[in-house]
């Protein structure tokens, strides 16, 4: 352990067996928090120290405190790593090609070499950074790697923002708390500054007033030293100390330091040159006093202040004039670095007009400029130039999705006119503030009809629902339905009034519920066609499949939405790959094709995690939440509802509040627990009082919940009043359904038969509540239900068709519901057939089909043994036998642990969990840590020395390499495959099973026809 490390034993030895499980073959996580000053650094450092013998690449990255690059931290990080990739300064790729690039370049690296990462002061990171950040962590698990972040821990210092992010580190991330020392460490501190025997006094009030933070322990003790004295009067604050100390230094070097603190926490020093108007070589000359008061220290072409207090206290000491210089002098040495002149023509109404450097380059700087220039107060000009280069970063953030980033600085740029006010309040609804964002595009859409300027209205308004093919629009808004009936007028036939066109259809939807929106959405189609811009075409087709929701044109919406891709996927737009991928995935569910739909949603959730928007990204919790209910996984489903929550507010979207709501009254009616949720089942359905499509869904759930009176209330009220109200849309099929059950549960038997006659023509259909939210079975289920309850004989009929299908798809919770319905007509367990799939080499892939579905995979040893496995079910076969003959040499060497040294381990196990449990009762916390640490480590190596049963593994084994080898490329097959057929990895994960001999043990038989050999 580094000399100057104390007291952070236990955190040291926490991060040392997160690098055996590393080197087990599984990345890691830590957490470094703890106010400023505590040792956070500090044991960063020291941990590194220790990596780096173990031969670990250390690469660390800092947050600065003004305004970076996008990702800075990360590319420091990267550059120390040797990676290559180009993080995003000037336009680009978007963050889903970029970050696939990320993750195999890191991939690779760390292949070569096993890492630790190191990412301090995250209070301080901007939203990409976090973006990353949450990207990182999702990796982790696969890379040979760990990841250590340091932050503040208190409310004044950690944004919100960070705070979730923080928050929403996955549990298996390891939290490691920093507090003060205590005060024998702190006494051990002061010794170490003011040498042994120090006045245990005098330490202990060192200890009183800085609560052991090791930073100010260090800078009071040594101011001490500096006067000579031990005695217990010390400034009042560890600003007057590090004031002091920087009063020490000679003037060229506080002036130095002064610039520097303008910059940044870590600074280079040819910029810092620059605003100094020195020779590099002159202020690295400089420096030196103040590494050796240890206030900074240079790393290479860089200085970094030696803790960000002493930045802060040369920064608040720097008076408002001379503050405004040295911003202004550092924005125009940053505008230097890109062009030999040091001066640019801006000029308002970008793009640039005569500019003397590239656009790219400008703006690669211009979020840091623009804060020096905002930082100028009182400068000529400098409010504008503020204004200017906010502009101009705003449009690059947006062009790498930096949607946060953006709507930042178009607050900076300040009201530059409408068009102007229309990307901002674009930026402020793909970042997830949507009510916001949506005020400030319905101002620009009021201007602009109100000067006849009818391509920024429409512009407006498609903005409103998240850009043009419309992810999140908002039908209740009937304004925007009167603005585009204005506008789509006057706009010329091109591609713009396509996509108006089709947004009008779509608004039109909530008050004309004849022809006419369909009309409408046709005519938005042709128009696109014409123009032949595939962006607009994709919105259209995205409008026809909503003004065409409902059962009765399910195939038809599977044809457009397979359209929508295609040309969506041309377009290299994420989002619209998106919206067809969302059309896509509820038709496929509404005909239970849900191989086919898990694979859109697999893709879906690859396309949408780096972009990390909530907009786009809460379908995916949502989704898979309705697989795990249906599949039988209720507590799967509850920490997708979470998520799910989580996201919907961050996104600030209504549509994903009621899918959340669907999910979450579908689990709790699963579960039994609707009962809890009745005042949240009040408050979802009081916005939807008195609308028809609202009486079957409130009056089920209400019985669940307990208020069987009202449930019976609402289906006479809707029985006597009729059906033909409820409108034939999206939610027709589920407010039938659960009307037709609520009417059953009831016993209201006219209503039952209303709602059979209106389900009968959709027997073959799955009700599917909104986009997704939950699945509750077949029609054919709730129509084998009203007709036992009615008495007619099609009952078991309706029933077993819908086990079947429940069946096929491996639906255990609506299984259960059907079998339980057919036992209530008297009908026994039905036996389930037997399922078959095609396991084909075809040269250098693999055609893999279950279900109907046939998805391709590279061809490997892993899936070569899945081959010999599925041909032989329930067959055990050997390691030995998978590896082939010949293929694993050397002998056995013996067991890796001897019987003595096996019973010395388990003995002293037994030892440590007495001393644990004495220790735990006396609450002697590093007595207890200390023990439980012995005893995780012994319990690690007497677990890799024994096998199954408790047989000692040989070192050497032949059998126990193969094993090795065996598991970790049959498992990596099977994940190969998950990722193009999802639900066939899913039933290979349940059903394989490896060790010294693999077998294939499905549930249900399963006839497997495989070819191992092409053309055999």
């Amino acid at each position: 352990m580094p000399e100057l490390v104390v007291g952070r034993e236990r955190e040291l030895s926490t991060l040392a067996g997160l690098l055996d499980e590393v080197e087990r073959g599984r990345g890691q996580g830590a957490l470094l928090i703890g106010d400023a000053g505590i040792g956070k650094s500090t044991t960063a450092a020291a941990f590194a120290d220790t990596v780096r013998d173990r031969g670990y690449a250390v690469a660390w990255g800092r947050c600065p405190e003004t305004e970076a690059l996008p990702y800075w931290p990360w590319r420091q990080a990267f550059r120390a790593l040797g990676l290559t990739t180009a993080l995003p300064d000037s336009p680009g790729p978007g963050r889903t090609t970029l970050f696939a690039e990320i993750a195999d370049q890191l991939a690779a690296a760390t292949a070569r070499r096993p890492a630790v990462i190191i990412l301090e002061d995250v209070q301080l990171a901007d939203g990409t950074t976090l973006t990353l950040l949450r990207f990182v962590v999702g990796l982790l698990p696969e890379l040979p790697c760990l990841l250590l972040i340091t932050s503040r821990d208190n409310a004044v210092d950690v944004p919100e923002t960070v705070a979730e992010t923080l928050r929403a580190l996955p549990p298996s991330f390891v939290r490691l708390p920093l507090a003060g020392l205590a005060l024998a460490e702190t006494v051990q501190l002061v010794e170490r500054v003011l040498g042994a025997g120090t006045d245990a006094g005098y330490a202990g009030d060192v200890h009183a007033r800085t609560g052991g933070n090791p930073f100010f322990v260090q800078e009071l003790a040594r101011l001490h030293a500096s006067r000579g004295t031990t005695s217990t009067e010390t400034p009042t604050g560890v600003r007057q100390v590090l004031e002091r100390r920087l009063a020490r230094l000679r003037q060229p070097a506080y002036d130095v330091l002064a610039a520097a603190s303008v910059l940044g926490e870590d600074v280079d020093i040819d910029l810092l040159a620059a605003v100094e108007q020195t020779p590099a070589s002159d202020v690295l000359g400089v420096l030196g006093d103040a590494e050796a008061a240890r206030l900074a220290e240079v790393d290479g072409n860089r200085v970094r202040f030696a803790h960000s207090l002493v930045r802060e206290v040369v920064y608040s000491g720097l008076g408002a004039v001379r503050k405004s210089d040295l911003h202004l002098r550092a924005a125009q040495a940053l505008t230097g670095r890109c062009c030999p002149t040091g001066v640019h023509n801006v000029t308002h109404g970008l793009p640039l007009v005569d500019a003397c450097c590239s656009a790219d380059l400008i703006e690669a700087n211009a979020g840091r400029v623009a804060a020096h220039y905002r930082a100028a107060i009182g400068q000529p000009d400098a409010d504008k130039l503020s204004r200017e280069f906010a502009l101009i970063a705003a449009r690059a953030a947006m062009r790498r999705s930096g949607y946060e980033q953006a709507v930042h600085f178009y607050r900076w740029a300040g009201d530059l006119g409408p068009v102007v006010r229309l990307e901002f309040g674009e930026a402020q609804v793909l970042a997830g503030e949507l009510t916001s964002g949506r005020d400030t595009l319905h101002g620009v859409a009021r201007e602009a009809v109100a000067t006849g300027d009818a391509e920024t209205a429409a512009r407006a308004v498609l903005a409103m629902g998240g850009g043009v093919g419309g992810f999140e629009v908002d039908l209740t808004d009937r304004e925007q339905t009167q603005l585009l009936e204005r506008v789509v007028p006057m706009l010329p036939a091109a591609a713009l009034k396509a996509a108006a066109m089709a947004r009008l259809a779509l608004g039109r939807t909530l008050t004309d519920h004849g022809d006419q929106p369909r009309e409408l959405a046709r005519q938005a189609v042709t128009l696109a066609r014409e123009t032949g811009d595939p962006r607009a075409e994709v919105a259209a087709l995205a409008a026809w499949c909503d003004v065409h929701a409902g059962p009765d044109h399910v195939a038809e919406r599977i044809a457009a939405a397979e359209r929508m891709l295609a040309t969506a996927s041309e377009t290299g737009d994420v989002a619209l790959v998106l919206l067809a991928r969302r059309q896509l995935v509820v038709a496929l569910l509404e005909q239970g094709r849900f191989a086919e739909a898990d694979v859109q949603i697999a893709a879906f959730a690859h396309a949408v995690r780096p972009l990390g928007l909530p907009l786009h990204s809460w379908l995916v919790p949502i989704w898979q939440g309705m697989r795990a209910l249906m599949n039988g996984h209720p507590d799967e489903t509850a920490a997708h509802i979470t998520r799910a929550a989580q996201l919907a507010e961050e996104a600030d979207s209504a549509n994903a509040r009621l899918m959340v709501f669907a999910l979450r009254t579908a689990h709790a009616c699963a579960t039994g627990t609707m009962p809890k949720l009745r005042g949240y089942l009040d408050e979802a359905m009081a916005p939807y009082a008195g609308n028809p499509m609202a009486d079957g869904p409130y009056a089920y759930f209400s019985l669940h919940a307990g208020a069987a009176e009202r449930a019976r209330a609402i289906v006479r009220h809707r029985a006597r009043n009729g059906l033909d109200a409820i409108v034939k849309d999206a939610e027709w099929l589920e407010s039938i359904a659960f009307f037709g059950e609520a009417a059953r549960l009831t016993g209201d038997d006219e209503a039952v038969a209303l709602a059979y006659d209106a389900l009968a023509p959709y027997s073959e259909l799955w009700v599917v509540d909104g986009i997704g939210g939950a699945c509750l079975g077949t029609v054919a289920l709730f129509l084998g239900r009203l007709a036992a309850h009615l008495g007619r004989p099609e009952a078991r009929r309706l029933l077993e068709t819908a086990l079947e299908a429940h069946r096929a798809v491996d639906a255990e919770t609506l299984v259960v519901e059907t079998e339980k319905a057919l036992a209530e007509l008297g009908v026994g367990r039905l036996p389930r057939p037997t399922d078959t799939g095609e396991l084909c080499r075809l040269g250098a892939t693999w055609a893999a089909t279950w279900r109907g579905v046939t998805a391709h995979v590279p061809d490997s040893k892993g899936v070569r043994d899945l081959a010999v496995l599925l041909a032989r079910p329930r067959t055990p076969v050997g390691v030995l036998d998978l590896s082939g003959p010949g293929r694993v040499a050397g002998g056995d060497l013996g067991p890796l642990l001897d019987d003595q040294a096996r019973t010395a381990y388990r003995e002293r196990l037994r030892e440590l969990d007495e001393d644990l449990a004495e220790a735990e009762a006396c609450n002697d916390l590093a007595r207890a840590e200390k023990a439980r640490a012995e005893r995780d480590f012994l319990a690690r190596e007497l677990a890799g020395a024994l096998g199954l049963g408790g047989r000692a593994r040989s070192a050497g084994d032949p059998v126990e390499r193969s094993r090795k080898a065996v598991s970790m490329r049959i498992a990596a097959a099977v994940k190969a495959i998950e990722r193009v057929h999802p639900a066939l990895g899913r039933h290979l994960r349940a059903s394989i099973r490896t060790g010294r001999q693999c077998v294939y043990e499905p549930e249900d038989d399963v006839t497997w026809h495989c070819q191992s050999a092409p053309g055999a």
